[in-house]
């Protein structure tokens, strides 16, 4: 599906973003469309004749000293995210019934609750429910 500089050119009819689940190379990532891998050059058996196979991404014929670096390069881009998820995580006020701090982490987004309140921000602090 081609792209503008604006957005994406819907089909006619279509009124959403198409579904990018299925669209990503297997090995870069990328949408189909944005995909820079090369198209592999490894022969295959087609019709009793022989073709290099031509996909793009193609893991079927990476080799193995290439897919272990890719899964390094992987790793360590991981890790950096979780790194900095970490860095981001942020302590609640103390709750004013027992004192508990919980931590406000990127994968849970709320609600914090403890003894009957929830944790509104720093801002608000710990609200009790029916209050709000």
């Amino acid at each position: 599906m081609p792209r503008s500089i604006f957005s994406y050119i819907h089909p006619a009819g279509s009124f959403g973003l198409p579904e990018f689940k299925d669209s990503r190379c297997a090995l870069c990532g990328n949408l189909d469309m944005d995909c820079s891998c090369t198209e592999c050059e490894h022969p295959v058996a087609v019709d009793g004749g022989e073709q290099r196979c031509g996909v793009r991404g193609c893991l079927e014929h990476l080799l193995d000293r290439e897919l272990l670096a890719r899964i390094e390069i992987l790793d360590a881009r991981l890790e950096n995210l979780r790194q900095e998820a970490a860095r981001r995580e942020t302590p609640t006020l103390p709750c004013p019934e027992c004192g508990e701090v919980q931590t406000v982490t990127i994968y849970n987004n709320g609600p914090y609750l403890c003894h009957g309140y929830f944790y509104a921000g720093e801002k608000h602090g710990w609200i009790r429910k029916g209050r709000y």
